[in-house]
C-alpha cells in the first residue's frame, strides 16, 4: 500500500497543494507554522475520517472559506483507490471511494491505513487512560470494522444510560441499558485483549532494536474481570454519582519497563522510545493482518531523537512509505519544501 498523490483545497492554511509521493521516504521541510503538519492531517483524515487534532470538521477549513477538499490516490495490492473528502461550514462531511459516495464512515475504514506519530504521542505512554484507549480504538477500527460498529453502539448506549442516571430513572429502565451495554462492552473487551496480545511481541522486538536489548517491555490490557458482575455491583455508586463508573470506557493499558510502570518511573527518553516502539510495531502487525504495510506519518520526530536513534529508525522503516515533517532536510528521501501553505518539490 502506498499513496501516489495527495491534493488539498482550502484545507487549513493550504489554498491548493498537490504532492506526488514516492514509495519510500517523503520529507516535508520548512520552518514551523508553514503547513507541514496540516498535510499529514489531510492524509490521516483520508484514512480514519477525522482529523487527529480536532473532532470539529469546520476547524480544518481554511479561514474564510466555505468548502475544503482532501483527495488521496493510493496503490493497493488488489487495485487502486481514490478517497475524496469534502468539508463544509455547517454541513456534514461528504466522503467518496472511487467517486462513489458512502453513507457511513465505517466504509472508509481499512481503505488506506496509516500510523501517526509525533512528540505529542508521548500521551500514549505518560498521560491519561483515555489516550491509550484512543490508540486502541483507532487501530482496531482500521483493521476490524465490527469493532468500529461495536464501539459506536457502546458509546451511544453509554450516553443514554448516563442520561437516564442524571434523570433519576427507575431500575427497570436501567436494566434495559445495562443489558445492551454489557453485550457491546464484552465485544470491545475481547477484541482489545486479543489486539494487545498480538501487538505485544512486535513491540518487544522493536523496543529491543531501539534500545540494544537493554530493557524489557511488557504490556497488559487492564479491564473488568467480569464486566456484567461489576456493572451490577456498581449500580448504587452509579446512581449516586449519576454516571457509569465501570466498563471499557474506563479501561487502561499498563506498560512496564523492567517491571516498573513507565508512566511513573520512566525517563522522558524511555517514554519516547516506548511510544516509538509501539508505533513501529503497529506497522508490522497491520502488515501481517491485512497483507499490506500502512502509511507511516512522522511529525517532527527527528528533532526528538539523537543521531544513533535516527539511524535505527531509518533502518526500521526502510520498507515502508513514510511522510516526515522536519525543519531541516535529512539526507534521505524525496524532499518537499513547504512555505506558507505552498509546496514545491526540491
Amino acid at each position: 500500500m502506498r499513496i501516489t498523490n495527495l491534493t488539498v483545497d482550502n484545507f487549513r492554511n493550504h489554498t491548493h497543494s498537490t504532492l506526488q509521493l514516492t514509495a519510500g521516504i517523503n520529507v516535508l521541510v520548512g520552518p514551523n507554522a508553514q503547513g507541514k503538519t496540516n498535510l499529514l492531517e489531510a492524509v490521516y483524515l483520508s484514512c480514519v475520517g477525522r482529523g487527529w487534532r480536532t473532532v470539529r470538521d469546520s476547524e480544518m477549513l481554511q479561514f474564510g472559506k466555505e468548502r475544503a477538499l482532501v483527495q488521496v490516490n493510493a496503490m493497493k495490492r488488489f487495485g487502486n483507490v481514490e478517497i475524496a473528502i469534502q468539508l463544509g461550514q455547517g454541513l456534514k462531511k461528504s466522503i467518496s471511494i472511487n467517486r462513489v459516495p458512502i453513507a457511513k464512515v465505517a466504509e472508509l475504514m481499512g481503505q488506506i491505513n496509516c500510523i501517526f506519530f509525533s512528540p505529542d504521542e508521548l500521551k500514549l505512554v505518560k498521560e491519561a487512560p483515555a489516550d491509550r484507549r484512543r490508540f486502541m480504538n483507532i487501530d482496531l477500527s482500521q483493521i476490524d470494522k465490527s469493532y468500529f460498529y461495536a464501539l459506536a453502539r457502546y458509546n451511544k448506549i453509554l450516553q443514554q444510560r448516563n442520561a437516564s442516571l442524571k434523570n433519576n430513572c427507575d431500575l427497570r429502565e436501567l436494566d434495559v441499558w445495562d443489558l445492551q451495554l454489557i453485550q457491546q462492552g464484552k465485544i470491545l473487551i475481547q477484541k482489545r485483549q486479543a489486539f494487545i496480545q498480538k501487538l505485544t511481541p512486535y513491540v518487544v522486538k522493536k523496543h529491543q532494536a531501539l534500545t540494544g536489548g537493554q530493557e524489557i517491555i511488557t504490556m497488559t490490557y487492564e479491564t473488568c474481570a467480569d464486566f456484567e458482575r461489576e456493572l451490577l455491583a456498581a449500580r448504587e455508586k452509579d446512581l449516586r454519582l449519576r454516571t457509569t463508573t465501570v466498563g471499557p470506557h474506563r479501561d487502561d493499558l499498563a506498560i512496564l519497563i523492567n517491571n516498573q510502570d513507565v508512566r511513573i518511573f520512566g525517563s522522558q527518553g524511555q517514554q519516547r522510545t516506548v511510544a516509538l516502539s509501539i508505533k513501529l510495531a503497529e506497522l508490522d502487525l497491520f502488515a501481517d493482518i491485512t497483507g499490506e504495510k500502512p502509511i507511516l506519518l512522522l511529525d517532527d520526530v527527528f528533532s526528538e531523537l539523537d543521531s544513533s536513534r535516527q539511524a535505527r529508525l531509518l533502518t526500521a522503516i526502510a520498507d515502508t512509505q513514510v511522510v516526515i515533517t522536519a525543519t531541516d532536510a535529512p539526507a534521505v528521501g524525496k524532499i518537499f519544501v513547504v512555505k506558507n501553505g505552498t509546496v514545491q518539490p526540491q
